[in-house]
């Protein structure tokens, strides 16, 4: 019997090592941190505006098939906030 590994009480291990040097790559896989860019988190901003107004953003966002960030953020643009498209896209689509 092998010696035990740490917290596994009193089994033998010897099959599992065997079973792990026959099935599992002796290496990890290279992880390149310089190909993958995390993407940029968003920042929540609350706004309260009054209700009539919040209802016209809805219905104007919901006629153009757009959520209403996509709305606020063409309307930001056009103001001439620098916001790229993909700033603008749908999130959930992706």
């Amino acid at each position: 019997m092998t010696k035990a590994k740490k917290g596994l009480g009193n089994i033998d291990t010897s099959a599992l090592d065997n079973y792990a040097s026959d099935n599992f790559p002796k290496t990890q896989p290279s992880r390149d941190k310089s190909t993958k860019k995390k993407p940029e988190r968003d920042v929540t901003i609350t706004l309260r505006i009054p209700p009539r107004i919040a209802k016209d953003l809805r219905i104007k966002a919901a006629t153009a098939d757009k959520t209403q960030r996509e709305f606020i953020l063409e309307g930001l643009k056009k103001m001439g906030i620098d916001i790229k498209d993909e700033d603008i896209a749908d999130r959930r689509k992706s």
